[in-house]
């Protein structure tokens, strides 16, 4: 009997380790493919800012100087201003999805600062208003850095899109046992189960970049009643 139980209790032991193996070959497999998601962005975002921000930054040039070239006339008058408007709002846009492809700040300036710049550029696309609050920033691995970036980011276009949303409250607190980030906003809310159940990409998204992490994400809401997320992150994680 006691070969017996020394000999599952062993069959037991190499489960678990198999287990921890295949738990660990699957966050490496999520991190490569994270990585190469990021590095794309990055290069699309400098083919962006480099190539095509150049080029209209050069029509741009080109239409001033034609405006200086014709004997002026109400009409050319009109029709530069209308181009110019029309290239530097596509500026903006280009700048605009540069920066969402590429956090500025990130790296050199730490996660609040990225998070200010996200509230902010929030503020200017909708009658937003948008509060964040944080402690003051441990130094953090930068793969947490931009998850917890893009997990804010996920719930900032959330409440522009569907939460109809005009206060959003964003808290940022480092304890003991890790980061805590809590979201609010006054939307419309939803029922949770039903959204959960047709598989929303925006719910799914936040709890994947959560568990990449290893932490944890609640969902409280109502239609209605805003929403409310609560998600915990632990800070010893080799993310």
């Amino acid at each position: 009997m006691g070969f017996l139980l020394l000999y599952q209790r062993r069959v037991s032991e190499q489960e678990l380790v198999v287990k921890k193996l295949e738990l660990k070959m699957q966050q490496e497999v999520v991190y490569r493919t994270l990585d190469a998601v990021e590095d794309e962005r990055k290069r699309v975002a400098r083919d962006l800012h480099d190539e095509i921000g150049a080029s209209l930054s050069a029509m741009r040039l080109l239409v001033a100087q034609l405006q200086n070239a014709v004997p002026p006339s109400e009409e050319v008058a009109s029709l530069t201003t209308r181009f110019k408007s029309v290239i530097d709002d596509t500026i903006d846009n280009i700048r605009r999805i540069s920066n969402d492809l590429l956090p500025q700040g990130l790296a050199e300036l730490g996660l609040t600062y990225a998070l200010e710049g996200l509230c902010e550029s929030a503020m200017a696309l909708a009658d937003i208003d948008v509060t964040l609050r944080a402690d003051e920033e441990p130094r953090l691995p930068m793969r947490t850095s931009l998850i917890v970036y893009r997990l804010v980011q996920e719930l900032l276009n959330n409440a522009i899109k569907h939460a109809e949303a005009t206060e959003i409250g964003l808290e940022l607190r480092y304890t003991a046992t890790g980061l805590q980030l809590r979201y609010a906003d006054n939307g419309k809310g939803f029922d949770f189960d039903q959204a959960y159940r047709q598989r929303s990409f925006g719910l799914k998204n936040i709890e994947t970049r959560a568990r990449m992490l290893q932490g944890q994400v609640e969902f409280y809401t109502k239609p209605q009643q805003g929403l409310q997320v609560a998600v915990h992150i632990p800070l010893t994680t080799n993310a």
